[in-house]
């Protein structure tokens, strides 16, 4: 049995030990450990200082890289497009900068943009069955003629839309594409800027960064609908462009070279659409040209998967003739890899 002494004992020891703590605190230990403290924070201070200097100067190298990209595409591309008419097709509005630097390159390369067209969200909004029955049924009057494919509205739709943008004149005479672009436009499938007076050549998805597309109002279950009605809609336009071999390139926006999402993932996930060029960060200022010139090799025959997220091939493509054949692009000396 523990008896008084003991617990006397033992509070001695604790109220010496503390004494001694406060003695040594106070005194011989006092100086030292602030001294190491301020030393410490006076490390971190300056580390910090360093790090944002050196991220001042990324970003202002990063910004003069991008300048010199911006005023030498031009001759990057020049020749390589001659002839072609192309359609750009984004699904909203936050690439409207990148959609708006893709003309004007193709007008650099030599080809015309004669339409750009947006994606209406009516095509993958949840709530959205009505009217997607209501467009196709107005679609098919206006359009008896327009062969549409798909499982259900949203595929059927969104096959519509590469239809009538690439559909040769035998397979759509130009009253009824007409008529079936005004449908679409009107039933707020899609929205149009230009004039389209005949079938295109060639198509440039341009999509915006997976977070764009999504709607901060949804609750669990209508986001993943949401999901699933875009990545459907999406599949069906890529599924048309392969079907019939429309030459296209699909050009994503991808923050942090992330091309594990979206249409990119969609597009580089397997051979069913390795016919189709694919060029991520196109939000960067390399993104519109290596899409033009991707463009071009599909125009020649060729396809492939470029940028700097993991499922890229090459960083752009190489060896892309110009009108005279003579290689109006010049071809990255170690394959876009450096």
């Amino acid at each position: 049995m523990i008896d008084f002494r003991y617990h006397l004992v033992s509070l001695i020891s604790v109220f010496l030990a503390l004494a001694v703590g406060i003695v040594l605190g106070a005194g011989p230990l006092r100086e030292s450990l602030g001294t190491q403290l301020a030393g410490q924070v006076e490390q971190l201070r300056t580390e910090k200082d360093a790090l944002r200097t050196d991220n001042d100067n990324l970003t202002a190298a990063n910004d003069q890289l991008g300048t010199y990209i911006t005023q030498t595409a031009p001759t990057l591309v020049a020749g390589t497009l001659t002839g072609r008419s192309v359609a750009v097709i984004t699904d909203d509005s936050s690439t409207r900068t990148s959609v708006e630097q893709l003309s004007v390159l193709a007008t650099d390369a030599g080809g015309t943009v004669p339409v750009r067209v947006t994606l209406g969200t009516t095509l993958w909004d949840p709530a959205g069955d009505a009217d997607r029955a209501a467009a196709l049924a107005a679609l098919r009057t206006a359009a008896p003629g327009l062969e549409l494919s798909g499982d259900d509205d949203a595929q059927r739709l969104s096959s519509a839309v590469v239809t009538v943008l690439t559909a040769s004149s035998d397979q759509l005479g130009h009253s009824e594409r007409a008529t079936a672009l005004e449908s679409l436009v009107s039933s707020q499938i899609i929205t149009v800027d230009g004039q389209l007076d005949g079938p295109v050549e060639g198509l440039v998805y341009a999509s915006a960064a997976p977070d764009q597309l999504v709607d901060s109002g949804d609750d669990d279950a209508a986001a993943a609908t949401r999901a699933q009605l875009l990545n459907t809609a999406q599949t069906a336009i890529l599924t048309t462009i392969v079907d019939d071999r429309i030459p296209s390139v699909v050009a994503g926006s991808t923050p942090g070279s992330d091309d594990t999402t979206g249409i990119i993932r969609t597009a580089r996930g397997g051979s069913r659409f390795s016919s189709i060029s694919t060029a991520d960060g196109l939000q960067r200022a390399d993104g519109p040209p290596v899409a033009v010139l991707a463009l071009a090799e599909q125009f020649d025959g060729g396809a492939g998967d470029y940028g700097t997220g993991a499922g890229a091939q090459a960083r752009l493509p190489e060896n892309v003739a110009g009108s005279d054949g003579s290689g109006g692009a010049p071809a990255a000396s170690d394959g876009g890899q450096g």
